[in-house]
């Protein structure tokens, strides 16, 4: 008797796992440790390719290639913050939850692309059972960074598939929902690549998952960073509440907020009209509008615009 491949094949249900020769090659390995039992030591991998009329052969320009590297890290480290519950533009962020989003580097070219390969900066024995000790039950094999890499290639794919109804989307509501960090970085890694040229084809493989995979072109990119930009969703709308110390038409005030800290605000928006009798020394309450930005050693920078204010009254000392 003949099996019957064909038919065999025409009766299985479902989605596959796998979409090419690596993906079946890394499945067998990851069996082949899943049945010598424990905790899986083996690190997660990912690829950037990138690819349009930035790419000439195999190279592309430092300056295109390190911000878009920046804004990826960037946008790794804010879809884990999300993830964690930290979801507030004010602030730095844990030390913990950077150390276990950082990504480490390697690169090699192809023609007609160049390809970055990612992997985690931190192994995942150090996060998963850092004091060396497997548990029996309950131990998860998920490392920070393949949730923030999942959430990021999400979004990023829900992107690309946005119609014109916006503001039904599923897209806009989960991006709302993880705040505007993660909406500031999004925005900049995708004006990034379109200012620079480049389309990305981006892959991350988790031992012992499926592999996740998104291919962007530079009409879906332009058109996410719209979307971002049209609605604000990077702007953090608070008060904040000091003493001012400097009033002007042309430069920065700055309020001298609880504890000492001195806080630079824009008040460009606010009418001349309004600031003509303000002076040092009032106590005021502003409505701003808050972004970040990040310094020279990639440390959360934080942005305030004022969009009105009232005053409160004088420090004791000046009545």
């Amino acid at each position: 008797m003949v099996f019957d491949w064909e038919a065999f094949k025409r009766g299985l249900t479902g989605s596959s796992d796998w979409a090419d020769s690596d993906d079946l090659a890394r499945m067998s390995i990851d069996t082949f440790r899943t049945e010598g039992g424990g905790l899986r030591r083996d690190s997660s991998s990912g690829s950037l390719r990138l690819t349009g009329s930035g790419i000439e052969g195999h190279s592309g320009s430092i300056d295109g290639i390190a911000e878009t590297l920046r804004n990826l890290q960037r946008l790794v480290l804010a879809t884990g913050l999300a993830s964690t519950g930290h979801t507030s533009l004010r602030g730095q962020p844990p030390a913990d939850v950077v150390a276990k989003t950082r990504l480490s580097l390697s690169g090699s070219p192809l023609p007609g692309s160049l390809v970055l390969q990612m992997v985690p900066a931190m192994p995942p024995a150090e996060e998963i059972v850092p004091d060396g000790q497997t548990g029996l039950f309950g131990d998860t094999e998920d490392q920070l960074v393949d949730l923030a890499v999942k959430d990021a290639l999400g979004l990023l794919d829900g992107g690309r598939q946005l119609g014109p109804d916006v503001d039904g989307s599923a897209f806009l509501s989960d991006l709302t929902q993880r705040g505007p960090r993660v909406a500031s970085t999004l925005r900049d890694f995708t004006m990034t690549l379109v200012k620079f040229g480049f389309e990305p084809d981006i892959a991350w493989a988790q031992p012992r998952r499926p592999r996740l995979r998104t291919r962007l072109n530079a009409a879906e990119l332009m058109y996410i960073a719209q979307v971002i930009s049209s609605r604000e969703l990077e702007l953090e709308p608070t008060t904040i509440r000091g003493v001012l110390r400097t009033v002007s038409d042309i430069a920065a005030w700055q309020l001298e907020m609880d504890g000492g800290e001195i806080v630079k605000i824009d008040a460009r928006a606010i009418p001349k009209a309004q600031t003509a009798t303000l002076g040092t020394g009032a106590i005021i309450s502003i409505s701003v509008n808050v972004t970040e930005d990040s310094g020279p050693a990639d440390e959360a920078k934080q942005k305030y615009a004022a969009t009105a204010f009232e005053v409160l009254g004088r420090e004791e000392s000046d009545r």
